[in-house]
């Protein structure tokens, strides 16, 4: 299979070449020479290629992408929650296969590559008298060039507005959700997918270095403020930012339990909703297994870096323990 390149334009011929070479391609008929929706050959990979703006018979496709990277994508209206490939659509697992996503304006166009997609949610009140099942994808590769969303015409919605929400506190510290053990994914409901469409993507929080840096002021003050609520005062001057001077320690903030005891505090900040993924090192998880009785993951969450206010939980012990962990790189030697 050849390398497919960012936010390069392919004809369907190309694209059929390059994943699927093995089979064979008739210009404007078969699977790959006419379909939106194509699964590679032997895999559980499938192929998006979209034109906006499509009408199929007395359907228009509803379709676009929010500034925050998500992708609102449609089935072909004879398509229902018992199709099976609406169903491989919802259980796909993007760490052992690929959505490939190429998009264009219009017919005249070939179409962008724009990388590969990751399953968000989709509604369980679609499917149903001859209309399409709605999903939202997150777009593993974000952002998007503006010169590109220019030459492709595509307006952002707005995504998740954390600036409407109203916050009395500026610290308010919720219950983190329990660890999941792998289950079939069930839809929901229209109205609270309608209000999914929201940032989720870890890569934009690792590529803005401000989110992580203020995140982690933000947890120095709460920490002060923490300390002095349990009348520790004595401990509020030993408090560390260990980050800005070893970055490789395996945590961010050295504070201190009520008992006197160390607290090793991971800060881990996001822009996005709860359920946002995060990324860990090998050096913080390490730490994290033989320090599980004095380490912390501090998530921030909604957070406004501008204001300085989001909301936090807390996880204490392994992060092995706590979360579910998928690996996506591998060292390889001789």
């Amino acid at each position: 299979m050849k390398k497919l390149e960012l936010y390069t334009s392919y004809s369907r011929e190309e694209i059929h070449g390059t994943l699927s070479p093995n089979t064979k391609f008739i210009k404007s008929a078969g699977t790959w020479g006419l379909q939106g929706l194509v699964r590679v050959e032997n895999s559980n990979d499938f192929v998006f290629m979209v034109t906006a703006g499509t009408v199929v018979g007395e359907h228009e496709f509803d379709e676009g992408f929010t500034e925050d990277g998500v992708f609102r994508w449609q089935s072909q209206p004879k398509n229902t929650l018992k199709t099976q490939k609406v169903i491989d659509l919802i259980n796909h697992d993007e760490v052992s296969n690929n959505i490939f996503l190429f998009y264009r304006a219009n017919t005249n166009q070939d179409y962008y590559y724009l990388g590969t997609l990751k399953y968000l949610n989709h509604d369980e009140d679609s499917g149903k008298d001859n209309e399409p099942v709605n999903f939202n994808w997150q777009l593993m590769n974000w952002p998007i060039d503006k010169d590109l969303l220019n030459e492709l015409d595509i307006k952002l919605e707005t995504g998740l507005n954390i600036e409407k929400q109203v916050q009395q506190e500026k610290f308010i510290v919720s219950d983190a959700p329990e660890k999941k053990t792998k289950k079939k994914r069930e839809g929901v409901k229209r109205d609270k997918f309608k209000q999914l469409k929201v940032y989720n993507n870890p890569e934009s929080d690792k590529k803005i270095r401000d989110i992580g840096d203020k995140g982690e002021l933000y947890i120095m003050d709460y920490e002060k403020e923490r300390l002095q609520k349990i009348n520790k005062k004595e401990f509020i001057d030993k408090i560390k930012h260990v980050s800005l001077s070893n970055d490789s320690a395996g945590y961010d903030i050295l504070s201190y339990n009520e008992d006197g005891t160390e607290r090793f505090i991971e800060v881990k900040t996001t822009k996005g909703p709860i359920g946002t993924d995060f990324y860990i090192s090998p050096g913080e998880l390490n730490f994290s297994k033989e320090n599980e009785k004095n380490f912390y993951i501090y998530r921030v969450y909604e957070f406004l870096p501008e204001k300085m206010i989001g909301k936090i939980y807390m996880k204490k012990g392994s992060v092995e323990e706590n979360f579910n962990l998928t690996p996506l790189q591998y060292k390889v030697s001789l």
